[in-house]
């Protein structure tokens, strides 16, 4: 632990602060979109639609699908509507996930707080698995972006699982510096999830006008992601 807390010292303080500024932002956007989902459950990629149409506006640019675009969003709403007990799984076990998950990463709090270090972790893997296995239920039995995300979903979710059971093996074994590794591995495959909400939105207003569908956009970007329920960057 001495050592990864000279590491850190020994980095710019720009470069640790522009860090921390990064995965705080991925943070926000992660528990907003959980949050958003969990309050308007049936039809929250239907009300967060406007804030897309406002920026092609802005932009000057149209959706050629927009007459598809309704139906499109109804179903991929109804996922969550049709299976309450498996959204109120994943967003909140992933909304608790995402909260803890950077606390672990701070030297300062585990030398002064060990005891909530630990038990901070432990309500942590248990919620990380939990979202994840909530996730792959969607992704596998009813992938919104078709074979491409089911493949993806499987891929980073199950390296995901992988990650997160290493680092709770390596821990039980006393192999902090271990566990800590793979603890890291399992938090940046997470953050995904967020960097591709922002990503897929650019690229969908970017590629949606110049023809390329939504749908395939979604596909395509997914795989930057890990065992998230949403396909659609801007979706939720």
């Amino acid at each position: 632990m001495k050592a990864d807390s000279a590491t850190l010292n020994a980095r710019p303080a720009f470069v640790v602060c522009a860090l921390w500024f990064g995965v705080v932002l991925l943070v926000i956007v992660g528990v907003g979109a959980a949050v958003g989902r969990g309050v308007f459950r049936d039809d929250f990629a239907t009300r967060t639609d406007p804030i897309r149409q406002l920026a092609l506006a802005a932009l000057n640019r149209e959706d050629p699908f927009l007459s598809q675009r309704s139906a499109e969003l109804d179903q991929f709403d109804r996922r969550f509507a049709a299976h309450p007990l498996a959204t109120l799984l994943h967003i909140l076990a992933g909304g608790i996930f995402l909260i803890l998950a950077p606390l672990q990463f701070s030297s300062r709090l585990r030398s002064r707080h060990l005891r909530f270090h630990r038990w901070s972790g432990r309500i942590l893997i248990l919620t990380a698995f939990v979202s994840a296995f909530a996730g792959l239920y969607f992704g596998l039995l009813m992938p919104y972006g078709g074979p491409g995300e089911a493949t993806a979903i499987a891929f980073f979710g199950g390296l995901f699982l992988a990650a997160l059971t290493r680092g709770f093996v390596a821990i039980r074994r006393h192999q902090v510096t271990r566990h800590r590794e793979w603890m890291i591995r399992a938090f940046a495959i997470a953050m995904g999830i967020a960097t591709v909400r922002v990503v897929a939105g650019v690229f969908d207003i970017a590629l949606t006008p110049e023809g390329l569908r939504p749908r395939i956009c979604s596909s395509c970007l997914y795989g930057r992601g890990g065992p998230s329920l949403s396909a659609r960057g801007n979706s939720g």
